[in-house]
């Protein structure tokens, strides 16, 4: 019995040192005028998680879509919940891998561009001395 105990705890912890590596994400995929298929879904996750190496995503949400009467004919809609505010892109083309690339290519760039301004913001709070855990009144440097 005890055996047993123990290594459902050994297992417990070295699932929870494995989520701490990389914390765990949703990929939601919706099929809208065409038939859902592993390949796409392979191929969603595969470009999202290139992403989560940028930012922590908690989950995704990505629709494909196929409009029949409409040119260009593929569109995907992508929706990235992240701590902050989301990120959101959509895109259409004539291949579904060219609007799912073109979403992605997007969502990056957003998500650079939020790095930079909060590292510019950290920049220019450290060249003001307004540091963290100090009164903006007093100086960087200067003492009391």
């Amino acid at each position: 019995m005890k055996s047993n105990v123990r290594e459902m705890q050994i297992q417990r912890q070295e699932m929870a040192a494995d989520n701490n590596v990389r914390s765990p994400m949703n990929v939601i995929v919706r099929c809208h005028g065409l038939h859902a298929r592993d390949f796409w879904r392979g191929l969603v996750e595969a470009q999202i998680k290139r992403l989560q190496d940028l930012v922590a995503i908690a989950s995704a949400r990505v629709t494909l879509e196929w409009q029949h009467e409409v040119k260009p004919a593929f569109r995907v809609l992508a929706r990235l919940e992240v701590p902050g505010p989301d990120f959101h892109a959509e895109a259409s083309d004539y291949t579904l891998q060219a609007a799912l690339l073109k979403v992605v290519k997007n969502l990056e760039r957003q998500i650079r561009v939020r790095k930079s301004r909060q590292a510019d913001k950290r920049k220019t709070n450290v060249r003001l001395g307004l540091l963290p855990g100090r009164s903006s009144l007093t100086l960087a440097g200067c003492r009391a």
